[in-house]
């Protein structure tokens, strides 16, 4: 399947369209609050709230911040990464990668919403301390 690039605006539409379907609220655009002076995040990052509090599912977009654009062909895929907030600290666990090509954004949807109903029942799950171990 060849590569389909897209604009932050058609991401966003794709975020939008599933907010409030399974067990996903708001969404919200979170790439600051991720920079550290280690690390710079080059890409548009989004946080989906969840029914349950505890736990935010994180979505790696693939769109480059100073084009508004999908990244080039090959650069990398949308991550889709658990967190869960505990009181010994945040851990997150990988749950999938869409390859950017033309059904992307009905992959995404779906993925995002079977992620969601999982948000109560989070043992099959391996969770890390940090964001950047998922290899997200």
């Amino acid at each position: 399947m060849p590569y389909k690039p897209y604009w932050k605006s058609e991401f966003q539409n794709c975020l939008s369209l599933v907010a409030g379907e399974g067990n996903l609220q708001r969404w919200e655009e979170i790439s600051d609050s991720l920079n550290t002076e280690e690390h710079h995040v080059w890409e548009y990052v989004y946080r989906f709230r969840l029914r349950n509090p505890a736990v935010s599912i994180v979505i790696f977009s693939s769109v480059y911040k100073e084009t508004d654009l999908s990244r080039d062909i090959n650069s990398d895929a949308v991550r889709i990464v658990f967190e869960w907030h505990t009181k010994n600290g945040d851990r997150y666990s990988k749950v999938a990668k869409k390859y950017r090509v033309d059904s992307l954004f009905e992959n995404l949807g779906k993925e995002l919403i079977a992620a969601s109903e999982d948000c109560f029942n989070l043992e099959k799950y391996s969770w890390v301390p940090s964001l950047r171990e998922t290899d997200a």
